[in-house]
């Protein structure tokens, strides 16, 4: 008797209707970072290091800021590096990210670095190190106004951190809804988003980004991104995962039905946050730097999506029904 194939989950299509662009530099930006991971050791474990090889997370960066001068989409791809390493070594991964207590003095430490870059922790380590080299080239490029508006975002990143430690901890699953509004700030991108207009040399007045139709567009980009990361990633939670939340994963607890179901509703989700991005915009003043944020807010919603589809970080395993 010939056993039963394992189903293999199929990825939806997504749409994303926005120019797909890359910068020339992304094959040199990507290798630098690698570098940069490497002068900092945030990785010692040789599979890990091997696997962010082939992640292409320079060129992630490549893909989501195409236009701006190189050694700020370095700046932006360095920062990038970072965060997947603290993703895949202290907290998703790793045995760190089901210890909130521990995480949150890790936390503190560089939240400091981040308020003061000169600041000797108590915590001083390879993760320390590389969070003050971004901390003082930030500084170099970005006036004072965007550097406090990026280390709000990350404190919100953070503290999303401590919310899935705790829930790992404690063995909890949060609600579609729950997590929808935490996912906001679990993807760190509105740590990215805040860096649009530092990378393209500008500077976006405050009160713009304060309108509510421009946090609309915000928000709705942030959903899309995280939204396909969720669809993408989800094999590789699956399997490397000690507590794999995401958007399918929930919504297959929720409706009881297959991991397919599940996969297939969310990218249901993320087409509908797409199209009601491209309804709103076209209604939306603006001016010559608001016109670029928006841009950019689609540079990253596209150039997401290619990279996924091309990234050695995700990868197929079979589908449990």
């Amino acid at each position: 008797m010939t056993p039963a194939r394992t189903p293999v989950l199929r990825i939806p299509p997504l749409h994303c209707p926005f120019p797909d662009q890359v910068h020339p530099d992304a094959a040199e930006i990507d290798r630098a970072s690698l570098a940069w991971l490497d002068e900092f050791a945030l990785l010692t474990d040789p599979a890990v290091r091997a696997r962010f090889g082939r992640s292409k997370i320079g060129w992630q960066a490549s893909r989501t800021t195409p236009d701006a001068d190189a050694e700020l989409v370095q700046l932006h791809s360095d920062w990038q590096m970072w965060l997947f390493a603290f993703d895949d070594v202290r907290s998703e991964e790793a045995e760190e990210g089901a210890q909130p207590g521990p995480m949150a003095r890790s936390l503190a430490c560089f939240l400091r670095i981040l308020q003061e870059p000169e600041t000797r922790v108590g915590e001083e380590d390879p993760f320390t190190a590389a969070l003050r080299d971004l901390r003082r080239r930030l500084a170099a490029v970005a006036s004072g106004v965007q550097v406090e508006r990026f280390v709000t975002s990350v404190l919100g990143y953070w503290f999303a951190q401590l919310w899935e430690a705790t829930n790992r901890a404690d063995a909890v699953w949060p609600t579609v809804e729950e997590y929808t509004a935490m996912r906001v700030h679990t993807g760190a991108v509105p740590t990215c988003l805040a860096l649009i207009d530092v990378v393209g040399r500008f500077e976006l007045p405050a009160a713009e980004l304060a309108r509510p139709d421009v946090k609309a567009l915000t928000a709705k980009a942030v959903n899309v991104v995280c939204w396909a990361n969720d669809i993408h990633s989800y094999e590789k939670e699956a399997a490397r995962s000690n507590h794999p939340v995401n958007l399918p994963t929930l919504l297959r607890r929720r409706d009881r039905g297959t991991v397919q179901e599940a996969v297939d509703l969310a990218a249901t989700m993320h087409d509908a946050e797409v199209a009601a991005y491209c309804e709103l915009r076209p209604l939306l003043p603006a001016g010559p730097e608001l016109e670029r944020y928006l841009d950019g807010l689609q540079s990253w919603m596209r150039g997401n999506l290619t990279w996924s589809l091309s990234t050695g970080r995700y990868h197929q395993t079979p589908l449990q029904a």
